[in-house]
């Protein structure tokens, strides 16, 4: 040890002078499932803990974790998979405690705060979405700090040691007024140098001006420019005017019922996620579609079925002048039909299209445009007014949230267009479970799919995970399992598990409107 690390660095560690200290650390790694033992033995043995009394820690501390990994493989041999899953998340948990109780004990939490001096704090507007989850994974805290505004106790971004902490706020829709003065504070107080708007907060940011700072850092458009692209029939009527490729469609009554043929998209005029779309084969599903969307209290299109690739073309603008610019093809199915797995892929044409709507709507901030590619035509089906799960762009070279952040602060922004390399394969194992079990129900096909991820066999060959990237990030982990056990446990739950995550970061347009009217 003297030699590999130096005498003077090992005089330097306190904990060897605190042999007290030592074995509760020693207890703790100890009982860790996978936590890096070996360094701790060398570091007992230089220190003065008698042998015997580091076998006879060791050998305690080591029985439970050797245990639960003996359970663990005899209810996989019985195939007892809710128990092995079960086991595996109590495991998880109580790495999750040790290595927090580690850390405090010994000094991480001292100097890592030392070290936040120097970097840029950011705010995020919530922390329940699979962007705000991607977002912190393309920052990784490398030169931010990162703090979460979240109105859920436990959201996706809890678990992860690239985020400093969370700020308890009320639910957007329950009292949107007191969550936009809950922003002006912080923001006022100083602390933080931009609010990253991740998924439709951005909206209520845009519409709630008049209660934020004058010159608050949140990088959105204004009003009138969302309403042209936040409702898919407003984003229908643009499309039209500017030329841009757009599936047929009709604004829903009832003489138009039959104007397209079977199958056809039914759509309410604002939603997300996946769930204000209805896909219609005949008029018995029309007649359904219209009841389930109608709750939505807004207007419904239908428009022509498009059959080809599943794509999203995101783009940065500063006052209409386009930063940056990525498009994606979808790879893997996620709940609603989302884009679970991705590859990066280089269409001029895309980039043009976000490139007109942009700067004709003098756009400030982040837009994303969804787009069916067939026939070597992108036929854009909506418009998401926001940053859309960055982590596929960052990594092809294009950070969204860093260029935010520049363009929240006032940094200095990139000289050039900044374009993301094609091929780049990501994807999130969460959002591939869950939009597995919505189309199959059958755990086997749950399992099947977890398999192939873990391989990274087949669509996942050479394809990096993004939204739980538990190697770097070993937190990140937790919500996976857990999301996995109840799976297992009831493949339907998929619908009340998206909606209640939905629920804790969508903005609805009743909301908007209460704050456009400056009523509570």
């Amino acid at each position: 040890m003297n030699r590999i690390f130096g005498k003077e660095k090992i005089a330097s560690i306190s904990i060897l002078k605190q042999p007290g200290k030592l074995e509760i650390v020693l207890i703790i790694i100890m009982l860790i499932p996978a936590a890096p033992k070996d360094i701790l033995s060398y570091l007992c043995g230089i220190s003065s803990m008698k042998i015997r009394r580091f076998v006879f820690i060791t050998t305690l501390a080591r029985i439970p974790n050797n245990l639960m990994c003996t359970m663990i493989g005899g209810s996989i041999q019985k195939g007892e998979w809710i128990h092995a899953v079960g086991v595996s998340v109590v495991m998880v948990l109580l790495a999750f405690i040790g290595l927090r109780i580690s850390d405090n004990l010994l000094g991480k939490k001292k100097r890592k705060i030392n070290s936040e001096i120097k970097k840029i704090h950011i705010l995020l507007s919530e922390g329940s979405s699979l962007t705000s989850r991607e977002t912190i994974t393309s920052l990784k805290n490398e030169e931010y700090i990162i703090d979460i505004l979240s109105s859920s106790k436990f959201p996706i971004t809890f678990f992860s040691k690239w985020k400093r902490k969370l700020i308890p706020t009320v639910n957007i829709n329950d009292n949107p007024k007191e969550y936009l003065n809950q922003v002006s504070r912080l923001i006022n107080s100083g602390e933080y140098q931009a609010l990253i708007p991740t998924h439709e907060s951005a909206w209520l940011f845009s519409e709630g001006r008049k209660y934020l700072p004058d010159k608050s850092a949140i990088p959105v458009p204004s009003p009138e420019a969302f309403a042209k692209v936040q409702g898919k029939i407003a984003f229908a009527e643009l499309s039209v005017e500017l030329g841009i490729p757009h599936p047929e469609w009709f604004v829903l009554e009832k003489e138009n019922y039959n104007l397209l043929p079977y199958p056809y998209w039914l759509k309410a005029d604002y939603g997300t996620a996946g769930r204000s779309v209805y896909k219609v084969n005949n008029s018995h599903e029309r007649e359904l579609g219209i009841t389930l969307l109608s709750d939505s209290n807004s207007r419904l299109m239908i428009q022509k079925d498009i059959t080809g690739t599943y794509g999203q073309v995101q783009a940065v603008f500063n006052n209409g002048n386009m930063i940056a610019v990525h498009t994606t093809l979808q790879k893997g199915n996620g709940a609603g039909g989302s884009a679970a797995a991705r590859i990066s892929v280089d269409y001029p044409t895309t980039r043009e299209h976000i490139h007109k709507i942009g700067s004709h709507l003098n756009w400030h901030g982040s837009l994303t445009l969804d787009f069916i590619f067939s026939g070597k035509i992108p036929y854009y089906i909506e418009c998401n007014p926001r940053m859309i799960e960055p982590a596929n762009a960052a990594i092809s070279g294009v950070n969204f949230p860093k260029i935010l952040i520049a363009l929240a602060t006032g940094k200095d922004l990139p000289n050039s267009l900044v374009i993301g390399k094609p091929g780049v394969k990501t994807h999130s194992i969460m959002a591939l479970l869950l939009g597995t079990a919505e189309s199959t129900k059958q755990r086997f096909s749950i399992l099947k799919e977890l398999w192939k991820c873990i391989r990274n066999k087949e669509e996942f060959y050479e394809s990096t995970e993004v939204l739980t990237p538990f190697r770097k990030d070993p937190a990140s982990i937790i919500p996976l399992i857990f999301i996995l056990f109840r799976l297992l446990l009831s493949p339907e739950k998929v619908i009340s598990i998206t909606k209640h995550t939905v629920e804790n970061y969508c903005v609805s347009p009743k909301t908007i409107a209460a704050i456009r009217n400056n009523n509570s």
